[in-house]
C-alpha cells in the first residue's frame, strides 16, 4: 500500500477512530489497519524507549486507567491474564505534560514492577512522585528509586452510594466526593507539589483520543497486543505531535527533546527509520 495511505490510517487512529470506521473511511480492509497498527505501535514503542532518556523531571504522577480486553473479567479464569481487566499505568511529568512511562498488563505487583522499573530507568536525578493508595506503589518505586525519591500519596473519598436506580440522572454518575486523603510516605514531598490533576486529565484524553478506553461501546480491544500498540501509538502522538494548549508546544519539545512540533509524517518517518519501508 502506499505511504499516504498509511499516513491516512495513523492519522484517524490518533484522533480516536475505531478500526471498523477506519477501514470505511480509508477504504481498506479491517486487517490492512491492524497490520499498519502493528508496524507503527511497534516502532512507536522502540521511538519512546530511545528518546526518552535521562529525563530532569520535577515532579511525576502516576495512575492506572481501566479497560476491558477480549472479555468480561468475570468469565476469566486466574490462568487467563491477556483477557478481562487490563490497567495501563502511566506516569507525566507534571511541568512539560510528557507521558515519561508506561505499562499496560493487570493491576498487580508484577506490572507495577514492570513499570516501576521502566520509570527508573529513563528519570535523571531526585523526583518527587504523587500516586494513589494502590498498595504495591511504596516498595516498590522504593526500591528501584532508592535515595532519590520523595513519595506522596494522593487517594479521593467518596460518600457511601445510596443510588438503587430510581434517578435517571445518577445512572452513570460517581459516588458524591467527599475529601481527599494525602499522606507523605517517603522522603520529603514537597506539599504544594503533591496533586494527581495532570495525570486525571490526561486519563481523559486518553480515553477521548484512543477508541479502545471508551466506556459503554464496542471498540475495546480484542487482543492485549494490538491494545499494547494502540496504547504506544498514542503515547507516541501525546509526546511528539499533540500541541498541549497550556504549553503552546508539544511536551517532547517541552522537555528538550524535540526542536518542536512533529507532524504524523515526521514521526512515522523517525519510527521507522531504521526499518523497510512500510510501502514494502
Amino acid at each position: 500500500m502506499s505511504h499516504d495511505k498509511v499516513v491516512q490510517i495513523v492519522k484517524l487512529l490518533s484522533e480516536g477512530i475505531g478500526i471498523r470506521a477506519v477501514s470505511r473511511l480509508a477504504q481498506c480492509h479491517q486487517h490492512t489497519v491492524l497490520e499498519v497498527l502493528r508496524v507503527v505501535g511497534e516502532r512507536c514503542e522502540y521511538l519512546h524507549d530511545r528518546l526518552v532518556r535521562n529525563v530532569t523531571i520535577d515532579s511525576l504522577q502516576v495512575d492506572e486507567l481501566w479497560t476491558r480486553v477480549g472479555i468480561r473479567q468475570a468469565r476469566t479464569t486466574p490462568e487467563d491474564t491477556e483477557r478481562g481487566d487490563q490497567y495501563t499505568f502511566l506516569g507525566i511529568a507534571a511541568d512539560t505534560k510528557l507521558i515519561v512511562s508506561y505499562y499496560t498488563g493487570k493491576r498487580n505487583a508484577e506490572s507495577t514492577f514492570a513499570f516501576a522499573a521502566d520509570a527508573a530507568s529513563r528519570i535523571a536525578g531526585q523526583v518527587q512522585i504523587t500516586c494513589d493508595s494502590f498498595h504495591p506503589y511504596p516498595s516498590v518505586l522504593n526500591s528501584f528509586f532508592n535515595r532519590r525519591l520523595d513519595l506522596a500519596v494522593m487517594q479521593k473519598i467518596f460518600k457511601k452510594d445510596t443510588y438503587n436506580g430510581s434517578d435517571p440522572n445518577r445512572r452513570y454518575s460517581p459516588a458524591p466526593y467527599a475529601s481527599v486523603f494525602v499522606k507523605r510516605i517517603i522522603g520529603a514531598p514537597d506539599e504544594t507539589k503533591i496533586c494527581t490533576s495532570h495525570i486525571e486529565r490526561t486519563n481523559l484524553t486518553v480515553r477521548h483520543f484512543n477508541k479502545r478506553f471508551a466506556r459503554l461501546g464496542l471498540g475495546w480491544s480484542r487482543k492485549l497486543d494490538n491494545h499494547r500498540r494502540a496504547v504506544s501509538l498514542f503515547v507516541a502522538v501525546f509526546n511528539f505531535c499533540k500541541v498541549h494548549r497550556t504549553l503552546g508546544t508539544t511536551p517532547a519539545h517541552a522537555s528538550g527533546i524535540t526542536d518542536g512540533a512533529w507532524t504524523i509524517e515526521r514521526l512515522i518517518e523517525e519510527a521507522t527509520r531504521r526499518e523497510p519501508s512500510l510501502e514494502q
